[in-house]
């Protein structure tokens, strides 16, 4: 994949659209286009979808220092400088902070923003979401107005590539659309069913059990699953129903790997996850701290916990493979609209985790649902 994009990312200036599945390795393609840019002495935008994929960002791109190349994240929940802003080599924001810089981009506050060379957008298929597609729109528009950055979309799931390269003027040349072919780990993915019954609450359990069923065997043999549920709530709910349950099937719990794991978690916040971690079950949602969210993720990705539940945002925000994904629940509680079923983006992006690459052979991936609506 990369020999077919560099050409276009290193060997000129025209924008540049690439939809590739998950860990094909769009993140080489981002890298090279922003130190082509810095290296000419330019400034780059990594414009990502969550402020925790800001903050892995951050992490990741220390390296640059090496380089000689400053990175700066600029987010809601950090105070901004802006010296250190209209230093850097390479900013760090997500599409709602990058909407309101560039609205402000005549205070000296936000002075920065008119300097961007490159904006590099990650998973710029959110223009099909609902919520947030329009924001991500208009800040891009907005930004061409004021300074005209070269620019690079990336996609893991996009239907319309050539739409999308229209609207950034994109030649033919540099806009790239790759297939399943291209994904490292192979996916098997598939619908599983349960019959509902008078109680929704109940109903919670039965797709608790039914997702319990297809994780179960992987987990059996070392390998790792990542459900996703609706709630904070039901991320704590059914780790606890989990760490029981596998024991009553014989399926091998504990946190694994030599480790000491009761120093470790005696530095975490929430005590539910410090007992639910013991067991090789971890739950990971907005509501716990950043120390703690950093712990579980790392656990996760090391294969040192067996099963983690999660609500939707981890898949937009967090690359965390594992051998079986499944989606327990495709509705979810809104305060305005009540139930609103998942979007079809969510339910791609949640899929794409399945399979690590380098660890597993093949990915298994499966949306739980209604008999009647399958």
């Amino acid at each position: 994949m990369q020999t077919a994009t560099l050409p276009a990312v290193l060997g000129g200036e025209e924008n540049v659209v690439v939809s590739a599945p998950t860990a094909s390795g769009k993140t080489a393609i981002a890298e090279a286009a922003i130190c082509k840019t810095v290296d000419a002495g330019g400034t780059a935008l990594f414009l990502a979808p969550l402020r925790a994929l800001t903050n892995e960002k951050e992490r990741e791109w220390e390296r640059f220092e090496e380089l000689g190349y400053s990175v700066y994240v600029v987010t809601g929940e950090r105070d901004l400088d802006p010296r250190r802003a209209e230093r850097a080599d390479v900013l760090v924001m997500t599409p709602e902070k990058a909407d309101s810089a560039t609205r402000k981009h005549d205070s000296g506050r936000y002075a920065f923003v008119r300097s961007v060379d490159l904006c590099v957008i990650d998973e710029v298929h959110l223009l099909d979401s609902e919520k947030r597609g329009g924001v991500l729109e208009v800040t891009v528009s907005r930004l061409r107005r004021l300074c005209g950055p070269r620019i690079v979309a990336l996609s893991a799931t996009m239907r319309n590539v050539e739409d999308v390269a229209a609207w950034l003027d994109a030649p033919e040349e540099a806009t790239f659309a790759f297939g399943d072919d291209y994904r490292p780990v192979p996916l098997e993915a598939g619908v599983a069913t349960y019959t509902h019954g008078e109680n929704a609450f109940a109903d919670k359990y039965r797709r608790l059990y039914r997702a319990l069923d297809l994780a179960g065997p992987h987990v059996r043999e070392g390998g790792q699953a990542l459900v996703f549920v609706a709630s904070r709530q039901d991320t704590v709910q059914a780790a606890e129903t989990t760490r029981d349950e596998l024991a009553t099937r014989d399926v091998p719990v504990g946190a694994r790997g030599e480790f000491d794991w009761h120093t470790e978690t005696d530095a975490l916040e929430d005590d539910t996850l410090r007992q639910s971690v013991l067991d090789g079950v971890g739950f990971h949602h907005a509501g716990l701290s950043r120390d703690d969210k950093d712990r579980v993720e790392e656990w996760f990705r090391e294969g040192r916990l067996a099963v983690l539940f999660s609500t939707s945002t981890l898949a937009w925000g967090v690359n965390l493979p594992a051998r079986c994904v499944v989606i327990r629940d495709t509705y979810h509680h809104d305060p305005l609209e009540g139930e609103v079923e998942m979007s079809h983006l969510d339910v791609l992006q949640m899929l794409g985790r399945a399979g690590r690459p380098g660890y597993d052979d093949r990915g298994y991936a499966h949306v739980i649902c209604d008999a009647d609506d399958a």
